[in-house]
């Protein structure tokens, strides 16, 4: 029986082509890509990957532009095969590991780095034998962050993809004729929705320059001279700019998502846009799951599911957040059992359906928001007491003096010892311990307050701009271990048992 042709980005962007083939699709600080050269561009591509592997391969892509990448994608589509963005930053070791996980058939590279042109190279050494030509209903892969161990490679067929940009033209919405700006890193599943929605709309694409990213001046200059209508990015990223003093984009639509908004971060924002959303979901969600327009800081939550999508609570009221609709990835790359645990057969709202268990958890509050609580693996139990890491954080956060802090437990080998450990960036050096303290004592129970405070001039950051509690975890363990070592025992303050 043959199989119906699919729907694909690829089709969506060659009929705006067709409508209007001079319009400009992309633009960066080199020039402006027409909506017919990039189809040109991705249909030449295309041709060379048809004469490299068969249609199902999966084609590792290794660029920095998103430029190329918009091109890598479409051409891809356009050929059969599923595209695997690798990280330009990953460590060497973490790219070898998911190479050798992936094993795609063959290699797309920058002509020169930052262009439009790709050249096709065959499969890396590091993944060979290369995997059998099975994906073909695959529009990408995505490698998660593999924090619990060896990195995941998310499946994101072409009908997840398709229907999540339907989706977000809806809500938080984009129109043809507006522009969004494209700045997030090519291994975060959210440039997706920089790359492809404005072109699936017939809108324009604006390249951020790659420094922006890390780079509040250069990003001021760049949004000032584009002013993109959506900009979206990672709490953290919104924080580097307000610290550096960015005065906002007044007519622009920001969204935020990747990470939890706080009421902190909501109130600086919300005067320096037109609008302000914000955004939930998962790479297992295909970019985004659901949205809620922000109006007051005190108000903030999930939102609603985006059209296509469904959510709910397990068990209801409050719980873990699980999601279902035609945006949820097939699952795990060769990973069955996960694939199995994490993407069940549930009772939803709309019946049984194959949902995904997120681990996020989630309460509706009586007025009707739904509010994010945090991981599943954050919420912690300290001698007795459960603790939000979240609500540590978001106390912390709302110090003027604060950019941002992110809580963790120290010294779990030693459960007489275990302790909250905050570690914090502040705007200024006159904060002092003691009055940090104090502001914590009015806001947290004394179980809750961070044993230790430890100052840094900034937190890492994973390829994803989400801070990076894995390291953090472990250069904690290396200071308790020499502390240990020289008999120096953190101060634990006694509390009371509890539940």
């Amino acid at each position: 029986m043959t199989r119906p042709p699919r729907a694909t980005v690829w089709d969506a962007v060659l009929g705006q082509a067709r409508s209007a083939p001079e319009a400009t699709a992309m633009r960066s600080a080199d020039r402006d890509i027409t909506y017919r050269e990039l189809t040109d561009r991705a249909e030449h591509t295309a041709g060379l990957l048809r004469a490299a592997c068969p249609p199902g391969s999966l084609v590792a892509l290794d660029a920095t532009g998103h430029t190329a990448a918009a091109v890598a994608v479409l051409a891809t589509a356009r050929a059969g095969c599923a595209v695997l963005p690798l990280g330009a930053n990953d460590p060497p070791r973490r790219r070898e590991r998911v190479l050798r996980h992936a094993a795609p058939g063959c290699l797309l590279r920058e002509a020169v780095p930052g262009g439009a042109d790709l050249t096709v190279h065959g499969p890396p050494e590091a993944a060979l034998p290369s995997r059998a030509p099975d994906l073909a209903d695959i529009a990408y892969v995505m490698y998660t962050s593999g924090s619990t161990g060896e990195p995941k490679g998310v499946l994101v067929p072409h009908t997840a993809l398709t229907d999540r940009l339907r989706g977000l033209a809806a809500r938080p919405g984009l129109g043809a004729g507006e522009s969004m700006a494209a700045v997030t890193a090519l291994s975060f599943d959210i440039v997706m929705a920089e790359i492809l929605l404005p072109l699936t709309l017939g809108a324009r694409v604006d390249v951020a320059p790659p420094e922006a990213r890390i780079d509040p001046a250069a990003f001021a200059d760049f949004a000032e001279q584009r002013r993109p209508d959506v900009v979206q990015g990672t709490p953290s990223f919104w924080r580097l700019l307000l610290a550096w003093g960015w005065k906002g984009l007044p007519d622009s639509r920001l969204w935020c998502g990747g990470e939890a908004l706080t009421a902190s971060l909501g109130e600086q924002l919300l005067p320096r846009c037109a609008r302000l959303w914000n955004l939930y979901g998962p790479t297992e969600a295909t970019i985004w799951a659901s949205a809620d327009r922000v109006r007051a800081p005190g108000s903030i939550g999930l939102g609603t599911p985006l059209p296509g999508s469904g959510m709910f609570l397990d068990p209801p009221g409050e719980g873990e957040v699980t999601l279902y609709g035609q945006g949820l990835a097939d699952g795990y790359l060769d990973a069955p059992e996960a694939t199995a645990e994490r993407f069940p057969r549930l009772d939803t709202p709309d019946g049984p359906r194959r949902c995904y268990r997120t681990g996020d958890r989630a309460r509706l509050r009586p007025d009707g928001v739904l509010e994010f609580l945090g991981r599943t693996d954050t919420q912690v139990k300290l001698r007795g007491h459960r603790v939000e890491l979240g609500a540590v954080e978001a106390a912390l956060e709302e110090h003027p003096d604060i950019v941002e802090a992110a809580a963790l437990l120290g010294d779990t080998d030693r459960p007489a010892h275990t302790h909250i450990v905050a570690h914090v960036v502040f705007s200024s050096a006159a904060v002092s311990r003691r009055e940090l303290r104090g502001w914590l004592a009015e806001r947290l129970p004394a179980v809750s307050r961070p044993a230790r405070i430890v100052e840094r001039p900034a937190l890492p950051r994973t390829a994803a701009g989400k801070i990076d509690r894995v390291r953090l975890a472990v250069e904690a363990a290396v200071t308790v271990q020499a502390a240990v070592a020289t008999e120096a025992a953190v101060t634990v303050e006694p509390v009371e048992d509890g539940s």
